[in-house]
């Protein structure tokens, strides 16, 4: 493809003013970069916002790879950077992790709601937001087949309960089986019921904000495009990188990319190690609920959670931001599950997140310790070092968090297992969860 070819889709349907201002700049910074890329860094961010209004299925992959990566140019990378980056370029479908051009696409034709500004994330008016439902409806027909399968069981058991003289020692193993299957049964039912009236209730809210009149009967602007520029400069900081173009000259300082294909492996290895954060509890009945995770160009330097929940409503799903371009290796990633994680157990504490649960016993350590500072930050770090490190057996926590951590935010049985090998202090955590299970279940 030529240069005039890719710059015609890149900049198809943006005002011929705008076109020529970022032509102009783009070269001006090409050949005095230091002099022109303030002014460049502007221009690219007015067209970013006028691509991002527009962009929908069927746009140029070219916006795509502008709006998703930054991508001006490809001869501002090398060879080796554009095989770095080839995996970012292949979108696959999911409903976790978003690229920013398909988070604005979802965004825009209704299947998520518009993401509240940083500053008014408490002051947006809730009765206009929407209830996603979404996940309690799937848990909701998740519970129904598991019931399904568990009544079949429990009919090819009680066929196994015959006999012409007196029940065999077969038959009475049966009997236990059958209250076991009867048990899970009556479980699930009451899982079911809890959902049901939870996916009830939440569908009639959604009615009821679908029958709210519009103000002054025009549609909201799609603010959307605002928001991503503020999750991007949040990830890179105040000290990081400003200039948002992609090029090799700043990916050198790179060392980790969050191509979706990567996040999803990462997000698998997280399901084994922290499944609670990605768990949320309605009426008794655990679901699973994960945040959104949007994938935002800019070199990063930190991940973060962006809102714990969506608006007042608790049953909706929150959203995090990690950066696709990471100078911090993996820690942006867990940084932002582990925000999300304490912002989401302040929500739902009602105020009382300092005296319960994992907060509060967080929280009291601190104290304790006379640890000064925001709770918050010492969490996320502690989290960071408790899924790269504690995970792998590697002890470089405080006894009394590595304890927290282990009650609250407890890795699946088959890590603990292994860990409980690998060191006496795991081997004693691990015990004293087995002795536990088996005074609970007595």
């Amino acid at each position: 493809m030529s240069e005039k070819e890719y710059f015609e889709k890149l900049l198809a349907g943006v005002e011929q003013s705008l076109k020529e201002e970022f032509l102009s700049l783009k070269q001006l910074n090409e050949e005095n970069f230091s002099e022109y890329k303030d002014q460049f860094s502007e221009v690219f961010w007015k067209l970013y916002e006028a691509i991002a209004q527009n962009i929908d299925e069927t746009s140029p992959l070219e916006q795509k790879f502008f709006l998703r990566l930054g991508l001006v140019d490809p001869r501002y990378l090398t060879k080796d950077d554009l095989e770095r980056i080839k995996e970012c370029m292949i979108s696959q479908p999911d409903d976790t992790f978003y690229y920013v051009d398909e988070w604005l696409v979802a965004v825009k034709n209704g299947k998520i709601n518009p993401s509240t500004f940083e500053e008014v994330i408490q002051e947006q008016p809730q009765e206009k937001r929407t209830y996603d439902y979404t996940w309690i409806e799937k848990e909701y027909e998740r519970k129904l087949f598991e019931r399904n399968v568990e009544e079949e069981k429990l009919k090819d058991l009680v066929k196994g309960v015959q006999g012409k003289g007196p029940y065999t020692k077969g038959v009475y193993v049966i009997f236990d089986e059958i209250t076991k299957s009867i048990g899970k049964l009556k479980k699930l039912d009451n899982d079911i019921k809890n959902l049901k009236e939870t996916l009830d209730k939440a569908r009639e809210q959604a009615q009821a904000v679908q029958r709210l009149p519009k103000s002054n009967g025009k549609s909201s602007a799609f603010t959307e495009p605002l928001v991503i520029r503020q999750m991007v400069k949040k990830t890179v900081g105040k000290l990081g990188i400003q200039y948002p173009a992609l090029t090799s000259n700043y990916l050198r300082e790179i060392n980790a990319i969050f191509s979706k294909k990567k996040s999803l492996k990462l997000f698998e290895e997280l399901k084994l190690l922290d499944p609670t954060t990605l768990r949320r509890t309605i009426k008794g009945t655990e679901v699973f609920m994960s945040p959104f995770v949007i994938l935002v160009p800019g070199y990063g330097e930190s991940g973060f959670c962006w809102e714990p929940i969506e608006g007042l409503n608790i049953y909706g799903r929150g959203r995090i931001v990690v950066p696709i371009f990471s100078r911090k290796g993996l820690d942006p990633f867990y940084q932002a599950f582990g925000e999300y994680r304490w912002k989401l157990e302040k929500e739902l504490s009602f105020g009382r997140w300092m005296e319960e649960g994992l907060t509060g016993e967080y929280y009291q350590y601190l104290e304790e310790n006379k640890l000064k500072g925001q709770p918050a930050e010492y969490f996320v770090k502690d989290y960071i070092l408790w899924l790269s490190k504690e995970a792998n057996g590697i002890q470089k926590l405080d006894k009394a968090v590595r304890e927290i951590f282990w009650k609250y935010l407890p890795f699946d049985d088959s890590v603990k297992e292994k860990l409980s090998k690998v060191s006496y202090i795991y081997q004693q955590l691990w015990e004293r969860d087995l002795r536990k299970r088996q005074r609970d279940q007595h």
